[in-house]
């Protein structure tokens, strides 16, 4: 029976850290690049800190923040790892790095919220609106695109899309101000 209860236990982790790591994949990733030189051993590095992340999975404590965590985890990998990055052409020194892992963390809680406040924002605007602005930027998309899904002209997009971002800009800053109140 504790084999069976060990089985199940080790196999709800499994998932829960799946679950994790697909929710905050990029989010880990964009933190270990904006300390690392270059996408290639950005992404080197996000393979590593994920085989530590499973390796340690075990040590995080369910109900805190698990991209802290996590980034705590890169962060010591990438320390770890400067001595690949000696022979880049750009190197930062340790304050550096330091400073700018500081910062990634607080701009991602920001960002977060300002993300929030924009989806509400795009919920409020007219479905038109909403589709036109959603298509300007798919990726692989732009103008002429959502111009042409919208049954408008580019010129008219062009205006549309002026108009459009300029209310989504009030409505977010709006939002944040209300959030920031209350």
């Amino acid at each position: 029976m504790k084999n069976s209860n060990k089985s199940e236990n080790e196999t709800e982790n499994r998932k829960r850290l799946m679950a994790l790591m697909t929710r905050h994949q990029r989010r880990i990733f964009s933190y270990i690049y904006t300390l690392v030189p270059n996408r290639h051993d950005a992404e080197d590095l996000l393979q590593e800190t994920s085989l530590v992340i499973c390796e340690k999975f075990d040590d995080f404590e369910e109900g805190t923040d698990f991209v802290a965590w996590a980034c705590q985890i890169a962060y010591w990998r990438i320390r770890y790892s400067r001595q690949k990055f000696a022979r880049s052409k750009v190197l930062f020194d340790q304050d550096v790095l330091d400073a700018v892992a500081q910062t990634s963390v607080t701009m991602h809680a920001e960002m977060d919220t300002r993300h929030e406040a924009l989806t509400h924002c795009l919920e409020k605007l007219h479905p038109r609106d909403r589709e036109m602005v959603l298509t300007r930027y798919e990726p692989g998309s732009g103008v002429e695109a959502a111009a042409q899904r919208s049954g408008r002209s580019v010129e008219a997009a062009y205006k549309a899309l002026g108009r459009i971002r300029k209310l989504l800009f009030d409505c977010v800053t709006n939002q944040l101000s209300l959030e920031s109140r209350g």
